[in-house]
């Protein structure tokens, strides 16, 4: 009975830290004072990044994350938002952390070779012991008009 009790226990543990896909069209805006950096395009070739934080309440107790691009701070998302943010075209190293102290704040990169023109999706969500991880997801990358 008592290790019948253990694995419900572990199972509802890991059942928490479940989150679900938002689409960005559907996500909430990151407001304005949560974005630090990247914006704005700087010239017609900037590439655009739409990120989308997961929603999931129980995950992480719903935290948010931050968003960086090659090191330096981009922007902060919580449950269920989205932000889009320009960089210029090239490799560009995405990376994301959890806001809280919750299951680490260790940096989970992608590294993205940005195309000229081009919009790129990237999904937020908390995988094994809620970490944050980024992926790249659909649609591909297309080209978009400002």
């Amino acid at each position: 009975m008592k290790r019948l009790l253990i694995l419900g226990l572990a199972c509802m543990t890991v059942a928490g830290c479940e989150t679900t896909r938002v689409s960005p069209e559907h996500a909430r805006q990151v407001s304005a004072e949560d974005v630090y950096a990247f914006s704005r395009p700087t010239s017609p070739d900037d590439a655009r990044i739409v990120f989308t934080q997961d929603a999931g309440a129980m995950s992480c107790f719903g935290a948010g994350m931050q968003v960086f691009l090659d090191e330096k701070l981009a922007a902060e998302t919580s449950s269920g938002e989205s932000v889009k943010l320009y960089h210029k075209p090239g490799p560009t190293q995405l990376s994301i952390k959890n806001k809280m102290a919750c299951a680490g704040g260790d940096l989970k990169g992608l590294l993205l070779d940005l195309k000229p023109g081009y919009s790129y999706q990237v999904r937020g969500y908390r995988g094994t012991w809620d970490k944050a991880e980024p992926m790249l997801t659909s649609p591909e990358p297309f080209k978009y008009r400002n």
